[in-house]
């Protein structure tokens, strides 16, 4: 199978294979409805949504949803909603968990209860993004921009195997792993000797079935022409398909860079969990909320 190159791609694999069915937590938003509903009829997935049972007929009624494709189960607020979801989850009642209209910090701590939640002890999540842009003729998968602040050496090898998962079930066999640095140089600062150490564990075959390469700048990672003009002769050269950050502030400022002023699509979801959790912005598209349930379904 070849590698996908397009977010659209991700959907049409799930098709056809037996439907998972997803607990949205909250979904009292006109998006979140829209593309469950796209995802039931397009056959990725099967819904059941908690959140006010009245709330949601009234937002699906004005947003063209029939409701009668998915089941709803009534719960009063946001933090009841959100662990009604979980609970379904954890209970083996569903494959996996979209976050809706609820905040992220309540959607976490859902998912982090100590009791209840799907972390296993000792766990550590991670976001996984993953970009169609315009320019770039590869989708691009991107760890950590929203879970993790300040990743230790040894954390950004658990968020490297994770994003890695991700881009083999894209059917990237062999993904072209970037360290992301400020520099393509080892200097002084710590996140940057932490790639060049994390590409050596590369070398000798200790994150699996990668190419890595690190500290890498961004334009080296991702584009040809840079790697020429710089004499840069490392083993991605502007040829990436995994970004790891250094740290959540450069992961979240390029994720949103590239939705904002790239024009790229994004699917999401947090890794690490018993189950795979969408975790999209309240102000994502139709379209990006589609394809994080498709990445959440080719995952589960």
């Amino acid at each position: 199978m070849e590698a996908m190159r397009h977010l659209a791609e991700i959907a049409a694999a799930v098709k056809g294979r037996p439907r998972r069915r997803m607990a949205v937590a909250y979904g009292e938003d006109a998006h979140t409805l829209q593309a469950v509903q796209r995802a039931v009829q397009e056959g990725i997935v099967e819904a059941v949504i908690t959140g006010d049972s009245a709330r949601i007929a009234e937002v699906a009624a004005a947003s063209g949803v029939d409701t009668r494709l998915f089941e709803v189960v009534h719960t009063g607020g946001e933090s009841a909603s959100v662990m009604a979801a979980v609970t379904l989850v954890r209970e083996g009642k569903a494959h996996m968990l979209m976050k809706g209209l609820a905040h992220t910090d309540a959607y976490m701590r859902g998912i982090l209860d100590k009791e209840r939640g799907l972390l296993p002890e000792g766990g550590l999540l991670s976001h996984v993004a993953v970009l169609e842009a315009p320019r770039y003729p590869r989708l691009i998968v991107v760890s950590d921009v929203a879970v993790v602040p300040t990743p230790s050496l040894q954390d950004k090898v658990r968020i490297t195997n994770m994003a890695v998962r991700v881009a083999h079930s894209l059917a990237i066999e062999t993904p072209k792993v970037a360290f992301i640095s400020a520099s393509e140089n080892v200097l002084k600062f710590a996140s940057n000797q932490e790639a060049a150490i994390l590409a050596g564990m590369a070398v000798r075959k200790q994150l699996g079935n990668i190419v890595g390469e690190g500290p890498v700048s961004l334009d080296c990672a991702l584009f040809p022409e840079s790697c020429r003009i710089k004499g840069f002769a490392g083993r991605v050269q502007g040829d990436a398909d995994v970004l790891i950050m250094p740290d959540i502030d450069a992961g979240n400022v390029f994720y949103k860079t590239m939705s904002w002023f790239a024009g790229a699509e994004v699917a999401a979801i947090v890794t690490g969990t018993t189950a795979p959790c969408i975790l999209t912005s309240r102000g994502d598209s139709e379209d990006s909320k589609f394809y994080s349930i498709a990445l959440g379904a080719l995952n589960a």
